[in-house]
């Protein structure tokens, strides 16, 4: 079974996540957690799935998630780790990674 790893900046990035969803509705924020989650586990059985971001950081994909958040990962043998969760509407480049 392939693994999701997260960084210690993607654990941060849900957390800041979760807590700025559930200003609103705590259910909502885990719904939105749940979902990155499960898209999660889909890209770790097809790492490739995403676009390939090398302008950002070598081996670096990217996913735009079902939620407002895109998942930046890197594949890895058995899986991938998650690098940063970010909103979609970010101006993203390289010092967030």
């Amino acid at each position: 079974m392939p693994n999701v790893l997260l960084s210690h900046q993607a654990e941060i990035d849900l957390e800041e996540i979760w807590m700025f969803v559930a200003t609103a509705d705590s259910i909502s924020a885990d719904s939105v957690l749940d979902e990155i989650a499960q898209e999660s586990e889909i890209l770790a059985l097809q790492p490739l799935m995403g676009r390939s971001r090398p302008d950002l950081q070598t081996n670096l994909r990217w996913w735009p998630s079902s939620t407002s958040y895109a998942i930046y990962y890197l594949p890895k043998p058995h899986g991938i780790t998650v690098v940063r969760v970010l909103h979609q509407s970010m101006f993203i480049d390289s010092k967030y990674f």
